[in-house]
């Protein structure tokens, strides 16, 4: 059986990050892919919020001020991140509402074509089969490559492409089985051929190292709470500065423009993407967010990276050693943190409980995509990895 084991150097940086985590000392938490754990530094953020609020009322004379300082550096740290400039970055209660931004601010033809993959979430899915309903769109999917390099996605995408594609919209990276799009090379070819690029980055953002400017990508969806680490009810939407006059807000508020009159139905729009944001941020989970953001540039972005991709390598590579277990997750030049698999004979839900119960948080699928999947952070222990190899061949056995 493989073991898996950190050197005295990295199991010492480990260590410092997992000491934020409070969570991580109930079990191995392997299931980033739908909450993260919270840093401590977000729980204070978020506490200072609420004991204001409490102890001073929800509202001062300093409101307006301090809610638009805690955007702006929101935004700014996000830019930072993912080489934005801060009036291409939207915040939104969650992936879902930046993916609905995207898709229904485009002037759609009936009979207008959006290409898409047989494994995205339903956050993607039911807004696309939404505008089939409504705008007369119709929604092709591209045949997944046998293998997932990066020519071969693209081919794949290239392969259905007609005189009505409109749009291609997909995962950053797959929510079933960690297979990673190459995002550059996608937007890029989208660009040359005059067709918009949406991308759920729900499994991507904060796992990967992403460099949106230079992907050429036109929109981009992301999570506050999965592996960027913030609370739930925050999201952040990217939309490409070359795309924000073309990009319709569907739903407007207060926040969406500079001024509207009454008598004659004017409006002018704020600048940049902030005229997607509809009305008043929810300041404690905004506070979380800019902390864990904060929390996470403290700890090197890119070896948190690199540490889940070669952690997700070591874990498929193990697993597929297995007999009785099929290994859904693939090969690939850049691995995510996701491992997803099943155990013969056996549901995927019950190999999940039976997990849970011996240590590991980890989640399992619902059909069509039924499997148990495990998502590796960069605070995850090798030895974690080890016990629950173990764990399966037992299982599997």
């Amino acid at each position: 059986m493989t073991t898996f084991s950190d050197d005295v150097r990295e199991a010492a940086r480990v260590e410092r990050v997992r000491r934020d985590l409070p969570a991580l000392g109930r079990e191995a938490y392997l299931n980033n892919g739908t909450f993260g754990p919270l840093p401590r530094q977000s729980f204070e953020a978020m506490r200072e919020v609420l004991d204001r609020e409490l102890a001073d009322g929800r509202i001062d004379p300093h409101y307006d001020e301090r809610n638009r300082e805690l955007a702006d550096q929101t935004r700014d740290l996000l830019a930072r991140r993912f080489g934005l400039t801060a009036d291409e970055v939207a915040l939104t209660p969650r992936t879902t509402d930046g993916l609905n931004i995207a898709l229904w601010g485009i002037d759609w033809r009936s009979g207008d074509e959006v290409l898409t993959t047989r494994d995205e979430h339903p956050g993607l899915l039911v807004p696309l089969a939404t505008l089939v309903r409504r705008a007369g769109v119709r929604v092709t999917y591209v045949e997944t490559p046998a293998e997932p390099s990066r020519d071969a996605w693209l081919q794949a995408f290239a392969a259905r492409r007609s005189g009505r594609t409109r749009v291609i919209a997909f995962s950053h990276v797959l929510w079933t089985n960690g297979d990673v799009l190459p995002v550059d090379e996608l937007g890029a070819w989208a660009r040359k051929e005059g067709i918009l690029s949406i991308v759920d980055g729900a499994q991507a953002a904060g796992a990967l190292t992403c460099d949106l400017r230079r992907s050429q990508l036109d929109f981009y969806a992301m999570p506050g709470q999965k592996w960027l680490f913030g609370p739930d009810g925050t999201g952040v939407l990217y939309v490409a500065r070359e795309r924000i006059e073309e990009c319709l807000p569907s739903f407007v508020g207060y926040l969406s423009g500079t001024s509207a009159n009454a008598a004659d139905g004017g409006f002018e729009p704020a600048q940049g993407a902030r005229r997607y944001e509809i009305g008043s941020l929810a300041r404690v989970q905004l506070a979380g967010l800019a902390a864990s953001l904060a929390w996470q540039e403290e700890h090197d972005p890119a070896w948190a990276a690199l540490r889940i991709s070669a952690l997700g390598t070591e874990l498929r590579q193990s697993l597929q050693e297995i007999p009785g277990l099929e290994l859904l997750t693939r090969r690939q030049e850049r691995a995510s943190g996701l491992v997803s698999f099943r155990v013969a004979g056996r549901a995927a839900a019950e190999v999940s409980a039976e997990l849970g119960q011996a240590g590991f948080r980890v989640r399992h699928l619902p059909a069509p995509h039924a499997s148990v999947r495990v998502s590796c952070g960069f605070y995850t222990l090798r030895e974690e990895l080890s016990r629950l190899v173990e764990a399966l061949t037992k299982m599997a056995g």
